[in-house]
């Protein structure tokens, strides 16, 4: 299917990522190549009698006009530098789509090719301390002077940092966003402009004018590690939220990489913004860093291989 015909299903009330990956990967086993040739399709053997009598009355419509609409709203977008590419795209991140539950949409702003170049994602607490400031700039550092490019989330705290981390060694780094045009927090707005005016990129899977809440902030979690060859997770709390994308990297087989604490003061491991790191390494989940051992880490990253997918 194209853009626009994935476009339009996006428009259905209650079909989620997780059913839309579903229904794509039933169109592409029988060649189904629009949503003309959808409408009379039985979706009953892939998701719920509910879901397919709600996508059949959306089908239902005047098909050429719902493509006349989306055609209009697409450009609509663009005339804002709002772009979009769907999974079926060669410009789609092959590591993204072999994550669980990828975007089958993703809204962008500025420079697409990052996707397919080297991303690791710098992730951490909002509440950092000092030493996670520290230990932020010199990841960013050894990883931007490899060639990487930074994913974060533009969030307050380990987030902020390795941004601009990136942005003042001369790198490129990547901003995932609840939705393509808000900017959370807004402290962070000229964040934003400067990752677009130094070759960057904004990404989300959600499109404009959708309504912020703060669920979309965990959602976005899972596409920080499915875009990224590994996580490095400078400092967590044992509930916190940067732990989400921690374990989607463990489950998705990335490489996990965490600050070696246990090599650091007594006074810093107690502290509550490294007690999910110190979970994250006595359960082996992730492997400790330092500057010991960057050579190593630095080998692991470039021999990731990637996986043949559907898409």
């Amino acid at each position: 299917m194209k853009l626009i015909d994935i476009a339009i299903l996006t428009n259905i009330k209650g079909l989620g990522s997780v059913n839309m990956i579903k229904i794509l990967n039933y169109c592409k086993v029988q060649n189904i190549n629009s949503i003309y040739e959808l409408q009379n399709k039985d979706l009953s053997t892939i998701v719920s009698q509910k879901l397919v009598e709600t996508i059949e009355s959306y089908l239902s419509r005047d098909i050429d006009n719902l493509y006349r609409n989306m055609e209009n709203i697409i450009n609509s977008y663009k005339e804002d530098g709002v772009y979009c590419i769907c999974i079926n795209d060669d410009k789609y991140p092959k590591l993204l789509k072999e994550s669980t539950n990828p975007p089958a949409i993703l809204y962008y702003k500025g420079e697409i090719k990052l996707l397919s170049s080297k991303c690791v994602a710098i992730i951490g607490s909002r509440e950092h301390s000092s030493m996670g400031d520290i230990l932020t700039v010199k990841t960013t550092q050894f990883l931007i002077q490899n060639n990487f490019t930074i994913v974060s989330g533009l969030a307050t705290g380990i987030d902020e940092i390795a941004h601009k981390s990136a942005l003042q060694n001369n790198g490129k780094t990547i901003a995932v966003l609840p939705t393509i045009d808000t900017i959370y927090p807004t402290s962070n707005k000229k964040l934003a402009k400067d990752i677009l005016n130094n070759g960057g990129l904004l990404i989300s899977e959600n499109k404009p004018n959708t309504k912020f809440n703060s669920g979309l902030l965990v959602k976005r979690d899972r596409i920080q590690s499915g875009l990224s060859k590994a996580v490095f997770t400078i400092e967590s709390s044992l509930k916190g939220g940067s732990m989400h994308a921690s374990n989607d990297a463990v489950k998705l087989g990335r490489g996990l990489y965490t600050p070696d604490i246990y090599k650091l003061s007594c006074e810093y491991q107690a502290l509550n913004q490294v007690s999910g790191i110190k979970s994250l390494i006595d359960t082996n989940k992730s492997t400790p860093y330092s500057k010991n051992n960057y050579d190593a880490i630095l080998k692991e990253l470039n021999s990731t291989q990637q996986k043949d997918t559907l898409w």
